[in-house]
């Protein structure tokens, strides 16, 4: 081979091998240069341990407690578990990815929800240190972005994530009154006004206490065992007891078993369908429905 080929090969070789880094690794590094930095960058999200989300000019703070978060200024009312799971899941994935500029314009930014006015705000704060702030706005057309903005900045940016769907929800309380296996309840107190009677489990039926020859309905049985096993508020009231009726001690549910002792006291309703209860060991109250309080108001004839 000629010295003058063999140079020819050479510099093919180069111009390829540069060719290569050129549309490769150099594309890839200019690409990662013009992305914008993510604002949450460097956040730590196990050590927030305080976020306020401020939507339609109402503030809820949520306090990190153990892996729980408490709803601050309530009595004893936190988190759902899913959506505790889910705030730092989401938080975690946020502060990691990237971000696209849809727009620089003030003006637009209610187009996208990230004004304040319109937008969701999130403070994110360590020992009453703020970490960061941001407004959630809207979800893309597709429904896989959130639109998302610093707080006082004129800038938009894109996440692909559904941030939008945890921050945006009308209230954070956990509605659970009461989650318990069914299958271990094999004893049922009822107290009605002044009296009380009391059923219980004896093989696979029901009888009244003292009375094994009264033999109840299995099945409506059941169904007062369903609500005490597995009851969900209908809302959150205030929580105040004036007017509440729950100092009467009117309507009681005492359901026990292995490992299980749910009570529940009913109390007035409210005008509108929805009684108020609340748990035997918390001052917390419920508002739970019509259908549910009369599915729990029986006497013993009603089980027979």
């Amino acid at each position: 081979m000629s010295k003058k080929n063999f140079f020819l090969i050479i510099a093919l070789v180069l111009l390829i091998g540069l060719a290569y880094i050129y549309q490769g690794p150099y594309k890839n590094w200019q690409e990662r240069r013009a992305q914008p930095k993510n604002f949450l960058a460097g956040i730590n999200v196990e050590k927030i341990n305080k976020i306020e989300v401020i939507k339609d000019g109402e503030a809820t703070i949520l306090l990190a407690s153990g892996s729980k978060w408490k709803i601050d200024g309530t009595k004893d009312f936190y988190v759902s578990d899913s959506n505790a799971n889910s705030l730092i899941s989401d938080l975690k994935e946020l502060v990691v990815a990237q971000l696209e500029v849809v727009s620089q314009n003030k003006d637009k930014k209610s187009d996208f929800g990230t004004d304040e006015d319109s937008g969701v705000v999130v403070k994110l704060e360590q020992d009453n240190n703020e970490m960061a702030s941001f407004v959630v706005g809207k979800l893309s057309s597709d429904y896989m972005n959130t639109y998302i903005s610093p707080i006082n900045s004129d800038k938009t940016y894109q996440v692909k994530l559904d941030i939008y769907s945890l921050f945006s929800q009308d209230d954070w309380y956990d509605k659970t009154i009461f989650a318990s296996d069914k299958t271990k309840i094999n004893n049922v107190r009822f107290q009605i006004g002044g009296k009380e009677f009391t059923i219980v489990k004896q093989g696979e039926d029901w009888y009244a206490t003292g009375t094994k020859s009264v033999k109840l309905s299995n099945d409506k049985v059941a169904s007062v065992i369903d609500l005490m096993a597995s009851l969900l508020a209908s809302k959150i009231p205030e929580q105040k007891f004036d007017g509440t009726g729950l100092e009467k001690n009117q309507l009681i549910i005492q359901v026990t078993g292995d490992s299980i002792d749910n009570t529940l006291i009913i109390g007035s309703d409210n005008g509108n369908d929805l009684y108020y209860a609340k748990k035997g060991d918390s001052d917390n109250i419920y508002l739970i429905t019509k259908t549910e309080r009369d599915g729990l108001n029986k006497q013993l004839k009603d089980l027979q």
